[in-house]
């Protein structure tokens, strides 16, 4: 086994808001589902008020499907106006628009296993190769980071974000044990002793295969850019699991009553022989 230490300044974070309080976060699921229902009931009216020359109903096991037949106004055909062949960009334009795009795009593909805040394990993809890497950082807020910009990059988030608590996990083996059967763990321990508490990352190979600059390029940015913004992606973290914990206590107060679907459809041209009835 072959590891590679990396260590990182911890940057001071942005200045971010408070998390809201579960009075807002009820005010803001409430407000947002009224918002919802009268944009249905608007939509049912207007599709009700074209008139119908006919109507089937398909009834289903809550609600049904109500089919409209309606005629709608065709837009009149207009005649597009050709214009001549505009001068094509020359090969100096072109270069200098090139330039122009300092950024480049990258695309990074990651995903992480955080096991109870103390430290994360992550998997980063380069090319069809895969890289193991050890970090004493919480990743759990990696979720909420999105696309994000270096001096001369610009990420694409790509990954999924996985959490295991070592309480959890300890309660699930003692009552596995005791109806009689094993649990195996899902909880691991880093290979290797961090340094320091300074923010660091360990990147593991099971051969003595170089591991490329791209690989620690991209670990650094991202990094460095979690880092500095962890507190504003920690309140978007708790402000998810806010609105979550409100949107499941007003369904369970406020639960969906179903209703019909209204559908309008139109032939452009019926059959020969038939009129549209």
């Amino acid at each position: 086994m072959f590891m590679f230490i990396s260590p990182l300044s911890l940057l001071a974070g942005d200045l971010v808001d408070l998390p809201i309080s579960t009075v807002e976060a009820e005010h803001q699921i409430g407000t947002a589902a009224l918002s919802r229902k009268a944009a249905e009931v608007e939509l049912k009216a207007r599709t009700e008020s074209v008139p119908a020359l006919s109507q089937a109903s398909i009834s289903g096991d809550e609600r049904s499907i109500v089919l409209r037949k309606v005629v709608i106004s065709l837009p009149e055909r207009s005649v597009r106006e050709v214009k001549p062949d505009t001068e094509a960009f020359s090969a100096e334009a072109l270069r200098q628009f090139r330039e122009a795009q300092v950024l480049e795009p990258v695309n990074l593909r990651l995903s992480s296993m955080v096991y109870g805040g103390e430290y994360s394990e992550l998997t980063l993809s380069l090319g069809s190769e895969r890289y193991s890497v050890w970090t004493n950082v919480d990743y759990t807020y990696l979720p909420f980071l999105g696309d994000f910009e270096t001096d001369v990059r610009c990420y694409t988030y790509n990954g999924f974000n996985y959490r295991i608590d070592r309480e959890a996990e300890l309660n699930n083996a003692t009552i596995a044990r005791l109806h009689g059967y094993r649990y195996e763990s899902h909880w691991k321990q880093p290979p290797i002793r961090f340094s320091s508490e300074e923010p660091e990352y360990v990147v593991v190979t099971e051969d003595a295969r170089t591991v490329p600059d791209e690989v620690y390029r991209q670990l650094d940015d991202l990094m460095t850019y979690y880092l500095a913004r962890q507190d504003a992606l920690r309140i978007e973290y708790l402000n998810a699991k806010e609105l979550q914990a409100a949107r499941e206590r007003y369904k369970a107060a406020n639960p969906e009553v179903p209703q019909d679907i209204v559908l309008n459809f139109s032939r452009v041209s019926e059959p020969e022989g038939q009129e549209a009835k």
